[in-house]
């Protein structure tokens, strides 16, 4: 397990400084100090750090024993999930980001086993309003508005 952390930390260095490169492609804003390569980049750098934590502690011989293997329940599981997030792609230009995410949000939350309809209820609209309120009024970027142009 130790060889494939730092496989893995030194391909995930290697895209994020891709992706922090990438970025800053992006026009900046002349208004503001930070643009559309803003968030990108720290994800990036974010990455980048949790990478070296990962090469670092199996460096150290921290690295997680090797307990199963992919079984099939597991696989259809992840696609199953990649196609809900596939699905959201296409809804949130049809029904706009925030509807979107909560509808998203409810759905993945039920598909994962999540207990409680009200918890999953109020944290799926939370969680939505939250990153559209974050995107609109901190980043100044525009988000899929759909159906529901003039809501949000």
């Amino acid at each position: 397990m130790k060889k494939a952390d730092i496989g893995t930390g030194i391909g995930l260095i290697i895209f994020s400084a891709w992706i922090f490169w990438y970025a800053s492609e992006y026009r900046k804003a002349a208004i503001y100090f930070y643009g559309p390569n803003f968030f990108p980049q720290a994800i990036a750098i974010g990455m980048g750090i949790c990478a070296i934590i990962l090469i670092l502690n199996a460096i150290k011989g921290k690295s997680l024993e090797i307990s199963d293997r992919i079984q099939l329940k597991g696989f259809i599981r992840m696609v199953i999930a990649i196609a809900i997030c596939i699905g959201y792609l296409f809804l949130m230009q049809v029904i706009g980001f925030t509807m979107g995410t909560c509808v998203f949000l409810y759905v993945l939350m039920m598909f994962i086993g999540q207990q409680g309809l009200k918890n999953r209820i109020l944290s799926s609209i939370a969680v939505s309003l939250i990153v559209w309120a974050i995107f609109h009024y901190f980043l100044v970027i525009p988000l899929p508005t759909g159906i529901f142009a003039y809501t949000f």
